[in-house]
């Protein structure tokens, strides 16, 4: 809708001081009420044209609604909608510009604008990879310290940095605008870019507000030159990314919400009295690589865990996918699913749909199903339901995204046990034996075994392999061993752990082989062609 059919504006004419941002979200918000609220069929237009406004209409009220949930294309008509009033309703030019909040003299020597307008150029010509762009060409963190500073900003930006056009001096201030009316504030263009996730609210004492942060290549980066200001403003942002399909309101009693954006960027927010302030952390599952094993996996003799991972795979073997966070544990439960057979069904479990695996195995029999517990008093659907519900969907293999508590735990051992072929899982244990111990505690939690002895036997028996991941403080990701859960009544555990393969550092070794016991019941599962390879591979 043009901004002359509702009148046109010349605000802050012959204004000389600086021109805020609130001042300008408030025109904004102005002329956008304006547009709502007009009764069309006053302006006694013929039907086209008060059908085609009429649309206009309702299509900005739509967006306005789906504003900072992850979907760009909203953003980007909203942006393209405050640069037409910039321009035309408030007859923004060269000389006005220079007294608004963002090119002011005041306001183009701060570091927060440098950064902004750094991020703007590089987009420009790198698109969403701007961010990794900036961080890789100028070494911002080549070091061991997970800050980048002021010092830094301001250096490149004296290398690179340069005047921008009077057009591009609108589409960023219109940018800014957006930010702070209807978006993400201090990091909503970050939120875009291929990193590995940001967050917010998560450092510094009561009453400072400079805590953003972002997780790049496995590393938690601060990022201190931006300031979201005040606890209103951390408010607002965190109920904008809660908004998405409106998953259900985040409110005292319940102080926390799992959910996702409309990227599938998975959002946490937490807020007062569970937490000591509003804050939240988005982590962006579209970065996730559309990689295969062997372009995933790398280092000497890479080719000797991919082999293993394929055969697993191709022998229906339960596997654990173990290690840190941010260490890539999806991205390689996500590369391993495509080395299981294709005629196998798939379902998947998740508290939050985060591993998408429909959106990469486009021709594979996928269906994701996840827990809406949150919302049990309206009608949801606890996990132990949706595993019963799986059962009767013809799965093959039985994926659950994360195990991070004990009724998780008990629904993978469950199963593992019934209903599906074999299972695959994540969990953040440090080694096998931790991972075994965890999960045989969160029987007992959950009162499926009063003996610790049973409840043991019983994961022993489903759990197989553990592949573990390591990320060293340089954000370099690998195997950093897989291991065979080889049960041995002789044992006074109950079991043994034989480590299969170990990275050294700079290569990957073979220690032992898989069991005897375990080869026959892969073997099961296999094609003749298969057998005949199976037998001739040294795994």
């Amino acid at each position: 809708m043009s901004v002359e059919e509702t009148g046109s504006l010349k605000l802050f004419e012959g204004k000389q001081q600086e021109i805020t941002r609130q001042e300008l979200v408030e025109q904004v918000s102005e002329h956008v009420n304006r547009i709502l609220r007009r009764n069309l069929y006053e302006l006694k237009l013929d039907e086209r044209q008060t059908f085609r406004l009429l649309r206009q209409k309702e299509e900005l009220r739509r967006y306005l609604k789906e504003a900072g949930t992850g979907n760009l294309q909203v953003k980007e008509y909203l942006i393209s909608f405050i640069q037409e009033f910039l321009l035309n309703g408030m007859k923004m030019d060269e000389e006005m510009i220079k007294h608004t909040f963002f090119f002011s003299e005041k306001g183009s020597r701060q570091a927060a604008v440098r950064f902004d307008i750094l991020l703007f150029l590089y987009k420009e010509q790198y698109g969403s990879g701007a961010m990794e762009k900036l961080i890789e060409e100028h070494g911002l963190l080549s070091g061991t310290e997970n800050v980048i500073t002021e010092e830094q900003i301001e250096h490149v930006y004296g290398v690179c940095g340069r005047k921008l056009k009077f057009i591009e001096q609108i589409e960023l201030l219109s940018r800014k605008i957006y930010a702070y009316y209807k978006g993400l504030g201090a990091i909503d263009e970050l939120r875009d870019m291929k990193i590995d996730g940001v967050s917010g609210g998560v450092s510094g004492k009561e009453g400072t507000y400079h805590s953003a942060w972002i997780f790049y290549h496995g590393r938690s980066v601060w990022l201190p030159f931006l300031d979201f200001e005040r606890e209103e403003e951390m408010e607002r942002i965190s109920r904008n990314l809660c908004r998405y399909h409106q998953p259900g309101e985040i409110s005292r009693k319940k102080g926390y919400l799992v959910h996702e954006m409309a990227d599938h960027a998975r959002v946490v927010v937490a807020r007062p009295d569970f937490a000591e302030n509003w804050m939240f952390f988005i982590r962006k599952l579209d970065n996730i690589p559309e990689v295969s094993l062997q372009q995933l996996v790398t280092g000497g003799h890479a080719e000797i865990p991919v082999e293993l991972l394929k055969w697993l795979m191709k022998g229906c073997q339960v596997t654990a996918v173990t290690g840190m966070q941010g260490c890539g544990k999806t991205t390689l439960l996500t590369a391993m699913v495509g080395e299981i057979p294709e005629e196998y069904t798939i379902r998947v479990l998740e508290l939050a749909f985060e591993l998408h695996l429909r959106e990469r195995y486009q021709n594979r029999n996928i269906v994701t199903f996840r827990e809406t517990a949150g919302m049990l008093e309206h009608g949801g659907i606890g996990g132990q339901e949706a595993l019963e519900v799986q059962k009767k969907t013809d799965g093959a293999v039985s994926i659950i995204g994360e195990v991070v508590s004990a009724k998780v735990a008990s629904w993978m051992i469950e199963s593992g046990q019934t209903g599906s072929l074999f299972t695959i899982f994540t969990h953040h244990a440090k080694s096998t034996r931790s991972l075994l111990l965890s999960l045989r505690n969160s029987l007992l939690k959950e009162g499926s075994f009063q003996s610790e002895r049973i409840a043991l036997e019983q994961v022993t028996e489903v759990v197989r392999f553990d592949v573990h991941l390591h990320m060293n403080r340089e954000g370099q990701r690998y195997i950093e061993r897989i291991s065979e859960i080889v049960p041995d009544t002789e044992s006074p555990e109950g079991y043994r752990i034989v480590e299969l393969v170990r990275f050294d550092g700079e290569r990957y070794v073979k220690l032992h082989t898989i069991s005897e016991t375990t080869r026959v019941e892969m073997v099961k599962w296999m094609t003749k062609e298969e057998k005949e390879a199976f037998f001739n591979v040294d795994i």
